[in-house]
């Protein structure tokens, strides 16, 4: 059976979802699914793999060290680097950073939404408030002029 299904098989047998070892461990969702479905090739790389292994052993309650083996060979099996580099940092570096170019117009967007929003709730609640101003229903304080000796400082 390959490693990522025996995973999935173990995690799913303790009732855990996918999602709840994502928040817990802070790994993405997207990283844990690529453990499980067995594409190496899609995690970080090196020694964040081992991490992401050991995290998610640790939070299924798994033998961590056993699992980490085990993991360490199904990557030589299938003919990859199972241990970590000297450029691993460099190379998490350049998907962190890659990953936030990529969110960032999303960001911007979301944000373009909200104030869209806001600016037609806004116009709507004027719209309504001139129409009740107009036909009587509402009546809004008269404006008195007060000469300037008369007020308070």
């Amino acid at each position: 059976m390959p490693f990522g299904q025996e995973l999935r098989e173990q995690r799913e047998a303790r009732g855990i979802s996918l999602d709840e070892v994502s928040v817990s461990t802070r790994v993405s969702l997207r990283h844990l699914q690529a453990l499980e479905g067995d594409r190496y090739t899609d995690l970080p790389g090196g020694v964040f793999n081992r991490g992401i292994v050991r995290s998610y052993a640790n939070f299924c309650g798994l033998d961590i060290d056993e699992t980490v083996r085990r993991f360490q060979d199904a990557m030589r099996a299938r003919g990859l680097d199972a241990e970590g580099r000297e450029d691993d940092w460099r190379e998490l570096a350049e998907a962190v950073h890659r990953s936030r170019i990529t969110d960032a117009p999303a960001r911007r967007l979301r944000w373009l939404g909200v104030v869209a929003m806001l600016l037609i709730v806004f116009g709507l609640a004027a719209g309504v408030l001139w129409v009740l101003v107009h036909r009587g229903i509402v009546h809004l304080p008269e404006k008195t002029w007060v000469p300037s000796i008369y007020r308070t400082h």
